[in-house]
């Protein structure tokens, strides 16, 4: 296999992760910055609810690990093409400098680093939910996958862990799903919506505890994270994120085995860090648009 026959093999698996999107080897787009014409090796690209998705993935048909120093070069890459998302894949694996430079940038842009034998059970990671005017893009964490057919009445989208059900990892594993609380005379404020949920649950639990916990902070909102103990679900905690909108609340919740708590609530911080918050617009026919 050269690197050609290498970025072939990537694109057709790509093709099954992402059926139905536009996917293209050997691309070109203008940069923003560079105001030069730029090569990427695979582009895909698809709309959700009007909103076009731009993933740039760069093939590395190296030798040697990938190091930070590549990891560095491809984040500016990504936002000269203004592409959010980007995925880099080597055949030789990536250091640990690497890794955590792609994993633990808080900023906009999303990369992820995947070995070449990890294509064959790659699954989709991103989503667009929305209700009415509201919404937003979500990205499920490392090894986790994000499903987006929601559960009407009780959310729009969940992530759980890659090889699992979704009813699995419900009721054996991680699972997080996301909703919104559009701020009205009922729902004013975020005070008063955990307020009316902690009358709920104080109803419908035995002695919970309930705690708010220091997390993650956002220059856009206000961000709370609550964690709920109670002994109808003993060996399971209950953790919701909760970023605070002048209009409305978007609430991540997490149900964790206690086992597992401290891994999967960084992944939830994580999914709350990478949300992009966004406004849906409507044409005549109540189509979404772009805004």
């Amino acid at each position: 296999m050269n690197w050609r026959d290498y970025e072939v093999y990537i694109t057709k698996n790509l093709q099954r992760a992402f059926p139905g999107s536009s996917i293209v080897h050997d691309a070109r787009l203008s940069g923003i910055v560079s105001k030069t014409e730029r090569q990427i090796d695979i582009l895909i690209t698809d709309k959700v609810v009007g909103f076009e998705v731009k993933i740039v993935v760069d093939c590395k048909y190296f030798s040697t690990k990938i190091d930070v120093t590549e990891v560095d070069a491809f984040v500016g890459f990504l936002s000269d093409v203004r592409a959010s998302k980007g995925i880099m894949i080597t055949k030789t694996g990536y250091t640990d400098a690497a890794y955590n430079r792609a994993t633990y940038d808080t900023r906009d842009i999303e990369l992820r680093i995947l070995n070449l034998n990890d294509l064959e059970k790659f699954q989709g990671f991103l989503a667009i939910p929305y209700s009415g005017k509201h919404g937003a893009v979500v990205s499920a964490p490392e090894g986790w996958v994000i499903d987006s057919r929601g559960e009407k009445g009780k959310f729009l989208c969940s992530m759980y862990p890659a090889g699992l059900s979704a009813d699995e990892a419900f009721h054996t594993d991680g699972f997080i799903y996301l909703t919104f609380s559009k701020k009205d005379a009922e729902w004013p404020d975020l005070l008063a919506l955990i307020a009316k949920q902690e009358t709920q649950i104080r109803k419908s639990y035995r002695l919970p505890r309930i705690d708010l916990l220091d997390s993650i902070q956002r220059d856009d909102c206000v961000v709370l994270l609550r964690v709920l103990e109670a002994e109808e679900f003993a060996g399971t905690l209950d953790y919701t994120l909760f970023l605070d909108y002048p209009e409305v609340v978007i609430f991540l919740t997490l149900l964790t085995p206690a086992s597992k708590a401290d891994a999967y609530r960084r992944k939830l911080e994580w999914v709350g860090e990478k949300l992009k918050k966004l406004t849906v617009l409507y044409d005549p026919q109540e189509r979404p648009m772009v805004s």
